[in-house]
């Protein structure tokens, strides 16, 4: 891997499928559900913005999973000699689908999975809008995933799940069980220069929380590099952050991200 890869802009707006919903029907669909994790916007300037159940500047920022993208979907794109095309990918609480979506656009065959239906159905909405046949949409729970149920993938998205799951080793380890090639790693992080995993109790308050009520495991960033060599993987690299154009948490290390290769 080079030191900077080249920047990557997402696909932005999302195109539409010749002949689909219009306007008036997409807006229809939208409105089915009352909460959204990801704002959408579409050619032709139809938008829509994220709305959660309780207030969070973060969350609510139109422009954070784009700004995400740009931090860390160069390195992924790098580490495949520059394309997805033809590759398998694992989005794994892939929640409406944004990640399966731009991964999908850029050529790569992608199955995405969460657990609550409903995030599953808005999967699906914006893909039938967009027009793809290359992703592949599945309720499902995290700790029923298995190489037997999906099989195995060139990459695996871990992306924003590990800090809402209970046994934050046996995750990475399931994680790594579905992967052939690299994993994208991002996680929430606990503030400190220990190597800890802080237990705290969440409930599925909104659908960017845990999808059912108890424990979950905040780790810190030296606890993700221990448990990573405990995984047994070949090497892995903090994606470095390249621009003061990213949401406040990666800005302040309470979150970061990881290229793994298994």
């Amino acid at each position: 891997m080079t030191q900077t890869p080249a920047l990557v802009e997402p696909i932005w707006p999302l195109p539409r499928r010749q002949g689909g919903l219009s306007d008036e029907e997409i807006c229809t669909e939208f409105a089915k559900f009352n909460l959204w994790h990801y704002g959408y916007k579409f050619d032709g300037g139809l938008s829509f913005q994220p709305r959660h159940d309780n207030t969070n500047e973060l969350a609510d920022d139109p422009d954070r999973p784009l700004q995400r993208f740009r931090h860390f979907m160069p390195y992924l794109l790098e580490s495949q000699n520059g394309s997805l095309k033809g590759k398998r990918i694992l989005d794994i609480a892939c929640n409406s689908g944004f990640w399966s979506i731009q991964c999908a656009l850029l050529g790569a065959n992608v199955v995405g999975f969460d657990a609550r239906p409903e995030l599953i159905e808005q999967a699906n909405l914006v893909k039938s809008i967009v027009g793809l046949d290359n992703v592949d949409f599945k309720v499902l729970d995290f700790w029923d995933m298995s190489p037997e149920t999906l099989g195995r993938f060139d990459i695996v998205l871990n992306l924003g799940i590990l800090y809402h799951l209970p046994k934050t080793q046996e995750a990475l380890e399931l994680t790594k069980s579905m992967a052939i090639g690299n994993i994208l790693l991002d996680t929430g992080l606990y503030p400190s220069e220990d190597s800890i995993i802080k237990l705290v109790w969440q409930e599925p308050f909104d659908i960017r929380a845990a999808a059912t009520p108890g424990v979950v495991g905040f780790p810190s960033k030296g606890a993700v590099d221990l448990m990573l060599r405990h995984t047994g993987v070949t090497e892995w690299r903090e994606i470095p952050i390249r621009s003061t154009d990213m949401p406040q948490d990666y800005l302040d290390n309470r979150r970061a991200s990881w290229l793994i290769k298994v």
